[in-house]
Formats: structure tokens, C-alpha cells, sequence
């Protein structure tokens, strides 16, 4: 029992990066507006802070009629102002593009996901209470174009419920 005393007091205090506190502001639930690949995709959201706050977990639900789930998990460390993130969602399994590495920007973040036929930026932007995040798709040739655009308003938890 002293030598666990002991050791929690020479362990420094922990201090969320800079990036991860940006990520952060996600903290909460929300109602999801926009699109995605030119359909409507009313959704929730729910993002929660995890493990010390050394992760932040951001959950998003499709409401409509199309099912569809995904869960976004943000760390920072070694790099301040550097996010990393898995993306996890139901259309499968682990595979490599879902690791996303991303940095902040003047009024959010920005994260990189590379796929084999493409780039998708997932942009996060602060938007009064709230926060717009447009996903880009980058293919090799082609203009990038809009794969999703997402309004995210402050929103009771209450009722929201999430598989992961």
C-alpha cells in the first residue's frame, strides 16, 4: 500500500495535449443534421472522455432509415498539437485506413484517413455551440468532392442510446 503511495506521488500529473482538449469540446451529446453522399442522415452523437481523459471517444448514430454506427477514438501524446484516431464502424472490421492522424487548425481539428483508392479529411470546425464536420473524399484524378457534410447541435442525452 506505501510503496503505491509512494509511486502515485512521483508520477506527474497528467495534462490533456492540447490537440485532445481541442477533440474534447465534443464532450457531451448532440443532434446530427446533413448529409452524406447527397442523402439526408439525421443522426446522434455522443462523445465522452476515457481512461484519465488520455482518449475521447466520439459515438455517432444514424436516425433515419439506413442503420449505421460508427465510434471514433482520439488520443495525443508525444505530439501536442498531433491527433491520432481509430475509426470503427459497422461496415467491418479492423483494416488499416482506419487509423486517421490529424492536427488542429484555427478554429478545430482535421483528421487523415488513407485508403487505398483514397484520402477522406474529416473536418471538424466550430460553429457558435456547436460544430460542422465535412468529410472530403480525395481520389487519385478526380476533385475532391463533399462525402459528408454534419451540423452537430448541443442535445440531451436523454433517450440516446449507442452499441458501443
Amino acid at each position: 500500500m506505501m510503496l503505491s503511495f509512494v509511486l502515485l506521488l512521483a508520477t506527474p500529473a497528467y495534462t490533456v495535449p492540447p490537440g485532445l482538449a481541442v477533440v474534447g469540446g465534443l464532450h457531451g451529446c448532440w443532434r446530427v443534421s446533413g448529409q452524406v453522399q447527397g442523402e439526408a442522415s439525421p443522426s446522434i452523437a455522443r462523445g465522452e472522455w476515457h481512461l484519465g481523459r488520455r482518449y475521447f471517444t466520439l459515438h455517432l448514430r444514424a436516425t433515419g432509415a439506413k442503420p449505421y454506427e460508427a465510434a471514433i477514438t482520439y488520443g495525443a501524446v508525444q505530439q501536442p498539437r498531433a491527433i491520432g484516431s481509430v475509426f470503427s464502424d459497422t461496415f467491418g472490421g479492423l483494416y488499416e485506413p482506419s487509423l486517421g492522424l490529424g492536427t488542429l487548425e484555427e478554429s478545430g481539428f482535421v483528421q487523415r484517413y488513407r485508403f487505398p483508392d483514397a484520402i477522406y479529411l474529416n473536418r471538424f470546425s466550430r460553429e457558435g455551440t456547436g460544430w460542422r464536420w465535412t468529410i472530403t473524399e480525395e481520389r487519385v484524378g478526380k476533385p475532391a468532392s463533399i462525402f459528408a457534410d454534419y451540423r452537430l447541435r448541443p442535445a440531451s442525452c436523454r433517450g440516446m442510446a449507442f452499441d458501443y
